[in-house]
């Protein structure tokens, strides 16, 4: 059985380098996006619009939150009182025709990506059995939890550092990079929150955390493919 490294990172830790300089030094596959890939095939639709449905379902709230939050965004009060002369009119229009159309007309995705979890984790499992991946986020330091040939990689980073690595990717301004950073880390604990029940900074969820602040790219690439080769040599041994 070969080895399978779960990667959590915040943004801007570097520690997607991380994992694909380490998936490189063992002769690893790294999967990042490619898990939604297998899941769309999974899901009966081998397409690129699958795989952004089920990138939707990663990121956004359920129908009705989204009726209820475009409902907070409308005037409480409708400046035509009459519900006749409303009709066909942008008021009622919002709640028809964009909603409406967007659930009817790609029901049958919605459906199949409402199965998000059971997908994703049906592609992750099938990958352990194999081995010889790193599995980049969607849950996976959950889905392998108790598999004896997954190492746990949870890389984080100080704000400023974070803040420091966005700009110098040519993110933006300060203020957009501070913005991006809170942004990824209220999604990424609401996803391990809405779909496992865990908190994503648990640190009983890892085996081995890399501070980004002390450590470099390459010197966390090594230390997570040497802890590899250490599991690897204990479940042969």
């Amino acid at each position: 059985m070969g080895m399978v490294i779960t990667l959590s990172r915040q943004l801007g830790s570097g520690g997607s380098y991380m994992g694909t300089e380490a998936a490189t030094l063992l002769g690893f596959r790294y999967l990042d996006r490619e898990i939604l890939q297998h899941a769309a095939v999974e899901a009966g639709f081998p397409d690129e619009t699958m795989v952004e449905a089920l990138a939707y379902q990663e990121q956004v709230p359920g129908l009705l939150v989204r009726i209820l939050e475009m409902l907070g965004r409308m005037s409480p009060v409708p400046m035509m009182p009459s519900a006749t002369l409303r009709e066909g009119q942008a008021y009622a229009e919002v709640l028809t025709a964009q909603l409406a159309e967007e659930y009817i007309a790609e029901r049958e995705r919605a459906l199949a990506a409402e199965q998000y979890r059971d997908l994703i984790r049906q592609v992750i499992e099938r990958y352990a059995e194999v081995g010889g991946v790193v599995v980049a986020g969607r849950g996976a330091q959950v889905i392998l939890r108790h598999r004896r040939n997954a190492l746990h990689v949870r890389v984080y980073a100080s704000i400023p550092v974070r803040v420091r690595t966005l700009m110098a990717r040519g993110t933006g301004t300060r203020e957009e990079a501070e913005a991006a950073i809170q942004r990824s880390d209220r999604e990424r604990a609401r996803y391990l929150q809405r779909y496992f029940g865990v908190a994503w900074d648990d640190p009983t969820l890892y085996h081995l955390h890399i501070n980004a602040d002390e450590v470099p790219v390459s010197m966390g690439a090594h230390l997570i493919a040497e802890a590899t080769r250490w599991f690897a040599r204990s479940l042969n041994g």
